[in-house]
């Protein structure tokens, strides 16, 4: 899948430039246009960029460390953080640019726009998509709250009534006890409005349960 993206990428590249050509930042003075023809030049010779569908990673292989270093230069001076990492086993060094928002300013700095908009268009759903999935496990993580405190309440009311009949129970706990055994499954909320007192009234209601029956 990397490789399909970064040949498309290579592609757009490729119309932007002209081969054979190398910038020396050695000199007291730079061209940043220099430095950008020399970047999309070393994509096409050992650029490589993740599709982002699976993750968010655009990298250089080099097979000397200077050239790793002078890259990491490069990239410096269009504001690109990147990270070195040295492979042993391949005697290659590697230029990470990681993070989505520096891996879209190098795309844009390497000319590939087209590529660029379906990058953009996967980060974006993948984005929507995760915020989405957040969003249900909160609500469903709520939901799962409600139904074991209204749960719990059942078990307390039962526990109490086989100690105490409901008729010798104060007026106040009789009304919201009988509006939890009829609507077992609701949440506290839901069963405050109908019986219309407070969320935190039928709280202090169940704390006074727990109370008459020693817990």
């Amino acid at each position: 899948m990397k490789t399909t993206f970064t040949k498309k990428v290579k592609d757009e590249v490729s119309k932007h430039i002209k081969k054979n050509y190398q910038v020396d930042l050695s000199k007291a003075s730079y061209d940043k246009l220099e430095v950008k023809k020399d970047l999309r030049l070393k994509f096409l010779e050992c650029g490589m960029i993740y599709d982002p569908n699976n993750a968010h990673h655009l990298e250089f292989r080099f097979k000397s460390l200077k050239a790793a270093n002078i890259t990491l230069q490069e990239l410096s001076i269009y504001g690109i953080p990147g990270k070195i990492s040295i492979n042993d086993d391949r005697k290659v060094a590697v230029v990470y640019v990681g993070d989505t928002s520096n891996v879209m300013a190098l795309m844009k700095l390497l000319g590939c726009q087209d590529t660029l908009k379906t990058y953009k268009r996967v980060y974006e759903y993948k984005k929507r998509a995760k915020e989405t999935n957040r969003q249900v496990n909160f609500e469903a993580a709520n939901i799962k709250r409600s139904a074991d405190a209204a749960l719990e309440q059942v078990n307390l009311i039962e526990k109490l009534l086989k100690k105490k009949k409901i008729e010798t129970i104060d007026v106040d706990l009789r009304t919201v006890i009988r509006a939890r055994m009829k609507y077992k499954r609701i949440s506290m909320s839901e069963l405050a409005e109908k019986i219309n007192i407070s969320k935190s009234a039928i709280n202090h209601r169940f704390i006074r349960i727990r109370k008459l029956l020693g817990e």
